[in-house]
């Protein structure tokens, strides 16, 4: 083989080389991820931040969103979800994730001030034991915390 065809060859053989190896990186990396994922990883929790949402009634002041922690011990539950005044009371919004304790945990944000809320666990309504309990939608009972 003559010096032109050489290097022809072997720049095939790059362009070929760079095909094929750099989609199985990004395929070893989803698989890694994706192994991760099902053993339990968590990403890391949001950091303390202030957020504003631009209300879309007639009041002037934006509305500030504090990050708050929603912790549930339910070890035995196949899925808990969060529902509130902060979210319109909907179901399938904020699904919790699973500790290895069996705690389930979310952070949400949501306006300051009192905010009332329950969990669902495994589809049936639970109150929050480590918080209060005041009147909510239809006459249930449903937990209280203070947003600051």
């Amino acid at each position: 083989m003559d010096k032109g065809g050489k290097w022809a060859f072997w720049g095939a053989f790059a362009v070929v080389l760079g095909l094929v190896t750099v989609p199985s990186i990004e395929w070893m990396k989803a698989a890694r991820d994706y192994a991760g994922f099902m053993s339990g990883w968590e990403p890391a929790p949001l950091r303390p931040t202030v957020m504003r949402s631009n209300p879309h009634d007639d009041r002037a002041e934006p509305l500030e969103l504090k990050p708050a922690a929603f912790r549930l011990s339910a070890p035995k539950a196949k899925s808990v979800e969060l529902v509130g005044d902060f979210n319109a009371w909907a179901p399938g919004l904020l699904r919790l994730t699973r500790g290895g304790d069996g705690t389930w945990s979310i952070v949400v944000p949501v306006p300051e001030g009192r905010r009332r809320y329950l969990f669902l666990v495994d589809g049936e309504p639970r109150v929050d034991p480590k918080a209060d309990t005041t009147d909510g939608p239809e006459g249930r009972r449903v937990s209280v915390r203070l947003v600051r």
